[in-house]
């Protein structure tokens, strides 16, 4: 198998992936990293959100490493004109026609990808190579390493984490940004303030409207007030916030039995990955020891049921727990802290109300009865630094320096016009976590990584049959995900709609963004390099699906039903793991990423149990087509089809 490069040489020489630079034609440009070569912008719309939309052109730049000599021969697909350079030769003249077999040696090569796309219509550029043991494929992220320090790239990282601040602080609520903003996050709406007295804990409130950075280190919510009477202030909208709680509040003990149910749910579900099990947090990862201090009797498990009924833009995902579950891992979280504390200093409301008016909260949130003040009257680019004169943000230098270049350079406010998925999708990527479960790049997930912290956790009933890896394999990487799966169903799986689960075994859920589904689908497509449009796949071939149906069988076949259902045929002698159904493969899978999965299934997923059935485009059934491995998979691809479209229209007569 071919070996890439490992994970700590890359960061010993430079970051992973390329810098990708974008020139306009009016004579702007920007740069920054991407994890590969791969590019899509639909037509009349921007490269990049420092760029206007219409012509320009791409460089990706960096060095290919290589941690052993090989032949290889590189190919580019899209529209337009491109290039690729290696060690300063041209190895790819055009797209669609391939280089010669190349034999290059380990270590660094100078790599130059240049792409001018065409003049109408959309922009699109993907990257791939082959070698004597492995198939065509894209050119994976862990190939390429660029230099973090590039003049440039800082800079426009910059420009971008400040960017990305505005929308996180929501500086645009009171300071007006001269512009209708496109920027997904922009327009996911703050928490809302309605019921907010029959969820949280007045005490609670006051503490957190005091100084919201001495609950969670990492808040995005400002110190309102300042000074000698702060805590006095915090204490009056708390009071006004909480006037809607039905009565005294009572402390509620878990039983031994949702301590020890709901402790295996939070280690089946990975929760260790975003959260910590003291009162403190570390990093990005939120603490909750405090939980039972903060919400008021049964509103956690409502809470964990639908986290968000009251903030659309929450990053807590759903998990669609019942309710026998939310309560069970509600009564393992107050466990973990300490008792609720009486209401320490008791506010009047009616002065928390003017005070929540005159401070701005109406601003960000909502509030039934409540309308949105008039802000400032300093506009968001007239700023001329990070620092707020109305509320204090607890900024990390690194932050401030990056929000107030962002906001000295005026230009920079078209940014917020512009939405470019692919960056838009990264940037959830991180923000969202889903490297919590799902590793990508070689890189291992977070729930790998903090596991000791939960292992008490773990579930102590029978042991696991270790002969059946399936079993205990994690979710799947997310190397591909751009071309994987087809984004009508991909959008459908963010947004919690896909049910039952494709992997039934496997404990762990796919949690759901649905106020985010939308962008999130097409982002990952554009950052692959593919449309996000549903494109038309195509009759299907009689022939095709009746040779494909054939080659699912055990008798002269290559056996999918012994461990995958079909349809509504359950697996016939499951031996190390079951398979998803293959109805569900027809339905949500590509073209493109089935056949990169047929070809070499434990090179797209390390550890998988699926076994690689063609070899130099050959398998051993030459009763069909001659052994042609692809025109076999391309059989199967239609039989699995048939099989979606037939449940399709059992569905829908």
């Amino acid at each position: 198998m071919f070996i890439l490069l490992a994970s700590s040489t890359v960061d010993a020489a430079g970051e992973r992936g390329l810098i990708l630079r974008l020139d306009s034609s009016d004579g702007h440009s920007d740069a920054r990293s991407v994890r590969s070569v791969a590019l899509h912008v639909p037509s009349g719309q921007s490269a990049s959100p420092f760029l206007k939309a219409g012509a320009f052109t791409a460089r990706w730049e960096g060095k290919l490493v290589l941690e052993k000599r090989s032949r290889l021969v590189f190919h580019l697909e899209g529209t337009g004109q491109a290039r690729v350079l290696v060690g300063g030769e041209i190895l790819v003249a055009a797209i669609g026609t391939p280089s010669e077999s190349e034999r290059l040696r380990s270590g660094e090569h100078a790599i130059l990808i240049e792409y001018t796309p065409p003049p109408e219509g959309e922009a699109t550029l993907r990257l791939f190579w082959a070698g004597r043991d492995f198939s065509r494929e894209p050119v994976p992220a862990t190939a390429f390493i660029h230099d973090p320090a590039d003049a440039i790239l800082k800079k426009q990282s910059s420009f971008r984490r400040g960017r990305a601040l505005v929308a996180q602080k929501r500086c645009g609520s009171c300071h007006d940004p001269g512009t209708k903003v496109a920027m997904p996050e922009l327009l996911l709406k703050a928490p809302s303030l309605d019921e907010i007295g029959n969820r949280l804990r007045e005490d609670w409130l006051t503490r957190w409207i005091s100084n919201p950075q001495e609950l969670r280190s990492t808040a995005h919510m400002p110190a309102v007030f300042r000074g000698e009477d702060a805590e006095k202030q915090a204490a009056h909208v708390a009071a006004y916030l909480g006037a809607s709680a039905p009565g005294p509040d009572v402390d509620e003990i878990s039983t031994p039995g949702q301590i020890k149910e709901g402790g295996k749910m939070f280690h089946q579900q990975g929760c260790i990955a975003c959260h910590t099990l003291d009162g403190k947090g570390e990093g990005e990862r939120i603490a909750l020891g405090g939980v039972r201090m903060k919400f008021r009797k049964g509103a956690l498990e409502e809470f964990l049921q639908n986290p968000s009924r009251f903030h659309e833009g929450t990053r807590m995902p759903t998990f669609q727990f019942s309710e026998e579950e939310a309560s069970a891992l509600a009564g393992f979280l107050r466990s973990l802290g300490k008792a609720p504390r009486a209401v320490s200093r008791k506010g009047d409301a009616a002065k928390g109300q003017t005070l929540a008016r005159s401070a701005g909260c109406f601003n960000c949130h909502q509030r039934k009865g409540e309308a949105k003040g008039d802000g400032s009257r300093i506009g968001l680019f007239a700023l001329n630094s990070a620092e707020c004169s109305g509320v204090h943000y607890d900024l990390p230098g690194g932050e401030k320096a990056a929000l107030t270049a962002f906001l000295r350079q005026k230009s920079n406010s078209d940014s917020l016009v512009r939405s470019v998925p692919a960056e838009f999708a990264e940037r959830q990527y991180h923000q969202l976590r889903c490297n919590a479960c799902h590793a990508r790049d070689g890189e291992e997930s977070l729930r790998e990584k903090f596991a000791e912290e939960v292992a008490h956790l773990k579930w102590t009933g029978p042991p696991v049959n270790e002969e059946k890896p399936a079993i205990l394999a994690g979710p799947p990487p997310l190397n591909h995900l751009g071309m994987k799966l087809r984004p009508e169903w991909r959008e459908r799986l963010f947004a919690g709609e896909i049910r039952p689960k494709v992997r039934k075994w496997l404990p762990a859920r796919m949690p759901a963004f649905p106020a985010r589904a939308h962008h999130l689908s097409i982002g990952f497509s554009h950052a692959a390099g593919f449309s996000a449009e549903e494109s038309r796949r195509g009759a299907l071939d009689p022939t095709k699906v009746r040779i494909g149906a054939a080659m699912t069988g055990v008798e002269g076949g290559l056996s999918c039903g012994t461990c995958h259902g079909i349809a509504d045929k359950p697996a016939i002698a499951v031996f190390e793991g079951e398979g998803p159904n293959l109805r569900e493969a027809g339905a949500r899978l590509t073209r493109d990423y089935f056949h990169l999965w047929m070809n070499d299934p434990p090179r797209v997923w390390p550890g998988t149990i699926m076994p690689k059935y063609a070899l130099d485009g050959q398998t051993p059934l030459t009763q069909y087509y001659e052994g042609d491995a692809r025109k076999q998979f391309e059989a199967v691809y239609q039989y699995l089809r048939s099989l979606s479209q037939k449940q399709d229209h059992e569905k829908k007569p």
